[in-house]
């Protein structure tokens, strides 16, 4: 018997010997702990729970946390008089898209007018966690800590001059003055229109959340931009200490260890039940568990998650795979419970076909007469807003990174590079197209010509969709579009969005759309199995605490890093448009 199957079979005896795991209780007056931890999504990947329970020893995968889980922790904690304040620790948080960030920030001023107090206690904040921060009413922070903000930027690289000694010869088939996903291939530096276009929506997004930091703070306008300009002065009148450089910023309130502000808390709000010599506290996720889900009504509104880059074929959450998604909105629209959909969409884009092969299948719940709502997340660009063109309503926040309309095409080839090394391919074909597409020999002018022709009908039917589902001319969506990006505030003044508002906001549009007053939110995804679940649950509870690695769940810089060009690799190798067309923003994530 081997020591995996041995170890099972000892937790289920543990398990089934324990008589199950009593629902968490909420201890009066407790401290809600807001600890979120790695990347913040719209739906967290479900995981071999084996490898979950001992990953973290191995730092194998970053954490993730769903934005969901947070707002509707935040929401119940409101109005639960058990609930005595918040406790907010962003030390483990990771990427999140700017309207995630909005969206927390705005949910934490919500529970505030409930007249409870927010506690930021951080060793120090990020510039993502420091919007969350500035919504507390006391912002602790070490001494040895520091804020740093340094404002949005976007700094792709180029590579044009590598491909150039390599003797690539890199053929590219665009559409967009503005579709700027293919200059590091043809370029070693940003084009002044894509500076141009950049500048504009990252300056969009900074006025965003220096506006949230300085009305949250009561600083005066502009202060944050006008700090960091002339951080070198501030800092030496610092003494360089970045801790005493925050605080006198008015960013932070107190300088001081955990034992201060942990024994401050218990003065406040007593010691904690579970002892742990801290203070009254639940943590938001054991909260959730205390907290089950009310049944709301016979209608559901379907939620669709189009997250990650859109592909062909099935795959997992992270990836927004077309025959996947195809076969929720299927079994939504074919469930006679189903009021409407809600599509909610954080996306990039991607392949040009999969893209409308989702769309044609929200047409059809459409044709069917249910309503159709897209809600956009921190992004919903190129072919994630190709699936939304034809909603029936359109909704974002004002930070939604959207737009992006363009198509585009790349294709190198490296008979130069193979023949340098002794290499080469000759042949005969029964047509002129016959090999067209070997990236060992080159182009010919004919199949450049087919590739461009499909790119520009690409390009045309985009914006056919984008007229047809947002009422304008085709020649008043072209001149937006070009590939361009837009945030959501200037999106819904173009005329690509109609409304903005968060994931609730457009729930409940559905709602009203359908008309109906009691519902249940449904989330489409996939299950874990009921081994794999009941494994899960095994793990998370007491029995299974003991197993579990005590190693911190943070990603060193180097992992970070490492994570990053692992992202960009896995981006490559899921361009599998069989057109070889893309509706692709790669200049989208902004942190």
């Amino acid at each position: 018997m081997g020591l995996v199957t041995l170890f099972l079979l000892v937790m289920v005896m543990m398990a089934l010997s324990s008589g199950g795991e009593p629902r968490p209780s909420v201890p009066n007056g407790a401290v809600l702990v807001l600890e979120p931890a790695g990347m913040i999504v719209e739906q967290v990947e479900y995981q071999d729970p084996i490898e979950a329970a001992f990953e973290a020893e191995f730092n194998r995968r970053p954490p993730q946390t769903s934005i969901h889980d947070i707002t509707r922790a935040l929401k119940l904690a409101k109005d639960d008089n058990r609930i005595a304040a918040i406790a907010l620790i962003t030390d483990s948080l990771g990427p999140i898209g700017p309207s995630h960030l909005h969206t927390i920030a705005k949910s934490l001023r919500d529970f505030k007018e409930s007249g409870k107090k927010i506690y930021a206690l951080s060793t120090a904040y990020s510039q993502a966690g420091y919007l969350l921060a500035a919504e507390a009413d006391k912002v602790y922070m070490n001494p040895a800590g520091n804020v740093f903000l340094n404002g949005y930027g976007f700094y792709p690289t180029y590579f044009k001059s590598m491909l150039d000694k390599l003797e690539a010869n890199v053929n590219v088939f665009r559409v967009g003055t503005y579709k700027s996903a293919v200059e590091p291939f043809i370029r070693d530096d940003m084009s002044p229109a894509a500076k141009e276009a950049n500048l504009a929506f990252l300056g969009g997004l900074w006025d965003q959340y220096e506006t949230s930091v300085v009305e949250a703070r009561g600083l005066e306008a502009g202060a944050l931009t006008n700090n960091i300009n002339s951080l070198p002065d501030r800092l030496r009148e610092a003494e360089g200490n970045f801790a005493k450089l925050a605080q006198n910023g008015g960013l932070v309130d107190e300088l001081a260890p955990r034992t201060v502000w942990r024994q401050a808390l218990k003065e406040e709000f007593g010691d904690n039940p579970g002892g742990g010599n801290t203070f009254k506290q639940i943590h938001y996720q054991t909260y959730l568990a205390a907290k089950p889900q009310k049944h709301r009504g016979p209608s559901e509104i379907a939620v669709i998650t189009a997250q990650g880059q859109i592909v062909m074929g099935d795959g997992p959450i992270t990836v927004s795979a077309a025959e996947t998604l195809v076969g929720y909105i299927r079994n939504a629209r074919n469930n006679p419970d189903t009021a409407a959909i809600v599509l909610r969409v954080n996306s990039p884009g991607g392949s040009a076909f999969a893209s409308e092969l989702i769309r044609q299948e929200l047409v059809a719940a459409q044709e069917q007469g249910l309503k159709v709502i897209a809600s956009m997340g921190p992004v919903a660009a190129s072919g994630g807003y190709w699936i939304s063109a034809t909603a029936d309503e359109i909704w974002a926040a004002p930070s939604t990174i959207t737009g992006s309309i363009g198509i585009f095409g790349v294709i190198p080839t490296f008979e130069n590079t193979l023949a340098k090394i002794g290499v080469h391919t000759d042949g005969v074909g029964t047509t002129e197209m016959a090999g067209a597409f070997s990236t060992a020999r080159p182009l010919s002018d004919m199949t450049k010509d087919v590739i461009q022709q499909s790119i520009e009908n690409g390009y045309s039917q985009f914006l056919s969709l984008v007229s047809e589902g947002r009422n304008m001319s085709v020649e008043d969506v072209d001149k937006i579009a070009q590939g361009r990006v837009w945030i959501g505030a200037t999106a819904k003044d173009l005329g690509l969005v109609d409304h903005l508002g968060g994931f609730e906001d457009a729930v409940a549009a559905a709602a009203s759309a359908a008309g109906v007053e009691d519902y249940d939110v449904v989330f489409y995804r996939d299950q874990p199995s009921k081994w794999d679940q009941m494994i899960a649950d095994i793990l998370n509870s007491s029995v299974g605490s003991s197993f579990k690695s005590d190693a911190p769940s943070g990603l060193s810089p180097v992992m970070q890093t490492a994570m990053k060009l692992k992202g960009e690799a896995e981006l490559l190798l899921n361009f599998n448009d069989p057109m070889g067309s893309y509706a692709l923003c790669l200049l989208c994530k902004v942190e």
